[in-house]
């Protein structure tokens, strides 16, 4: 029997390692063992205010806030049944596509990308590829300045609230962010261009992708769960009847399965699933690395990244035009908060985070006080099927190096962006 093990998997969110087995050829085994510490964010949640939940979600994680602090609010919206205007919409997609953007833009080029062009250490990659590690930075700036202006924050919103917004962002700021769209649009460009040249590792598992859809646009806000496999869609409020949460003895992270299989969530899945909605310059770009659908080689997950990042840019434009066109109706800054009453409810949302399905589900009392509440993580619902491609890619790479296997397990683990963070909530 071999045995593989990598202690620490670096350039990841939180603490997690390997370890793997061939026997006679075959698979034995092949395990992600998470080492985060167990964070107790619902339990956190008990008996607070519930205009103080979105605020605590979002510190489940510093690289997607955002979507934990929308998430939260669009449950909890449910739960009190309030409905928000046109305008809270449009800012909040603005907001969700560019935490994509600058989440993606981290991942893609700083975490995954180094290991595609067989650079294990960051410096050495700066160095060799200053230019396109700038880009990528600046079209991170982009994004993050745009969070700061909609949400009050660089990172942890805090003019996103239940009902709406604080205050509105500042316009001026929000325009003349805008002039900088076109030139944060041809960097992305450019850094797809240099991704599509590189050669990634051969790898085909079919796979259940599951995401959100939505028949008017390329599903991240709203929509219902389609499971791909049976081309089921189901709603937010049936999604834990097929979908179970496991927990092992030895771990502080839950684990998903989907009619007891494995399922795939995040990029990959929305792009495979959703191809037709994506922006015309994004479908171009797909094309140029994939032509068949679906692709069910999980390197690829980090190409699907940069697709939506030239996506998210042109929704953001689209977004900023329609916002632009609602500012001048009467009566306009009424519309960017709703009053409701506190009542007892219960609700629940899914959205999609750059890692893929989020679920947030809340319970209150009369007086607006948390009695329930489950979180369901991207990371825990991907993690099985990340454990299911080792299992196939394994005997795959079993002929290699030692080194070269290490590096090949790495580079497909990282692919799908896990956040350790973010499971062990």
């Amino acid at each position: 029997m071999k045995t593989i093990q990598i202690n620490h998997l670096g350039k990841t969110e939180g603490h997690m390692s390997f370890v793997g087995a061939l026997v006679n050829n075959d698979f034995a085994e092949a395990r992600i063992e998470t080492e985060e510490g167990a964070r107790l964010i619902e339990g956190i949640l008990l008996n607070r205010k519930f205009y103080e939940a979105p605020i605590i979600t979002a510190r489940i994680c510093g690289i997607c806030p955002i979507v934990h602090n929308l998430t939260c609010i669009k449950a909890l919206e449910k739960a009190e049944n309030v409905q928000v205007t046109e305008e809270i919409v449009v800012l909040r997609k603005m907001l969700i596509n560019a935490q994509f953007i600058h989440s993606h833009a981290l991942h893609a080029f700083f975490l995954a990308f180094p290991d595609i062009v067989g650079i294990s250490n960051n410096f050495d990659f700066v160095k060799k590829y200053p230019k396109e590690c700038n880009l990528a930075l600046e079209m991170r700036d982009f994004a993050v300045e745009l969070s700061r202006i909609i949400g009050g924050r660089t990172v942890h919103p805090i003019n996103s609230v239940i009902g709406g917004f604080n205050v509105e962002p500042e316009f001026s700021e929000l325009e003349k962010l805008m002039l900088q769209l076109p030139e944060a649009l041809k960097k992305a460009q450019i850094l797809f261009n240099f991704a599509a040249k590189q050669k990634l590792p051969e790898f085909v598992r079919p796979t259940n992708y599951v995401c959100l859809k939505d028949k008017k646009e390329y599903a991240i806000y709203d929509g219902e769960v389609l499971f791909d496999d049976n081309n089921k869609l189901i709603t937010p409020e049936k999604f834990l009847l097929d979908v179970k949460e496991l927990v092992r003895p030895y771990e502080k992270v839950k684990r998903v399965q989907h009619l007891d299989r494995s399922i795939m969530v995040g990029a990959l899945a929305r792009v495979n699933n959703n191809f037709k909605q994506l922006h015309k310059v994004a479908q171009e770009s797909w094309l140029k690395t994939q032509k068949e659908r679906p692709c069910y080689n999980s390197f690829f997950n980090t190409y699907a990244q940069i697709v939506e990042i030239l996506h998210c840019f042109k929704e953001i434009e689209k977004y900023f035009i329609q916002y632009k066109k609602l500012r001048t109706k009467p009566g306009f800054f009424g519309r960017l908060k709703v009053e409701f009453k506190v009542r007892a409810g219960r609700g629940c949302a899914v959205m999609e985070a750059p890692r893929g399905l989020l679920y947030h589900e809340y319970e209150l009392d009369n007086e607006g006080k948390i009695v329930y509440s489950n979180i369901i993580s991207p990371t825990t619902i991907f993690l099985n099927n990340l454990e299911d491609d080792l299992k196939s890619y394994l005997p795959q790479i079993q002929k290699l190096t030692d080194k070269k296997q290490v590096q090949l397990i790495k580079t497909l683990i990282r692919a799908y962006d896990p956040c350790i963070s973010c499971a062990t909530h």
